[in-house]
């Protein structure tokens, strides 16, 4: 087999949210799963990157200079794309409750999906989907 393109440069995958707020989903990302909080890039006539580490993977929160549109869709999977991110927890209970907490929304109570899995559909306080798991 032939290969084409190239191979990723590091084990990880980055993600990147815009939003109109940063504040609200760096504490929500940092108190739910303890993401950590990097140094932000400032880039002029863009917005600003406000980053949270997850081991190699980084979550990039992205404020533009111009105020982004709210997404009206109907529901997370009535719209192809990235709709979701799925984020393994040790303490599927303790993320859940911080959840609320934190200004996000429990859409699916944390159930048992089968033996020895359980999850939770959560949204952030953009509304962005995570499906909680663990086990």
């Amino acid at each position: 087999m032939t290969r084409t393109g190239a191979r990723m440069a590091k084990p990880a995958l980055d993600v990147g949210l815009v939003t109109a707020d940063a504040e609200p989903l760096l504490a929500f990302y940092a108190g739910v799963v303890g993401f950590e909080r990097l140094e932000p890039i400032e880039l002029p006539g863009i917005g600003t990157i406000h980053k949270l580490a997850c081991g190699e993977s980084v979550l990039r929160v992205m404020v533009p200079v111009e105020r982004p549109a709210p997404d009206t869709s109907a529901s997370f999977s009535a719209t192809a794309g990235i709709r979701y991110l799925t984020l393994e927890v040790d303490d599927l209970d303790a993320a859940a409750a911080a959840v609320e907490a934190l200004g996000g929304s429990i859409t699916l109570a944390p159930f048992e999906l089968r033996p020895g899995r359980r999850v939770s559909q959560v949204a952030d306080p953009d509304g962005n989907m995570i499906e909680l798991g663990e086990g």
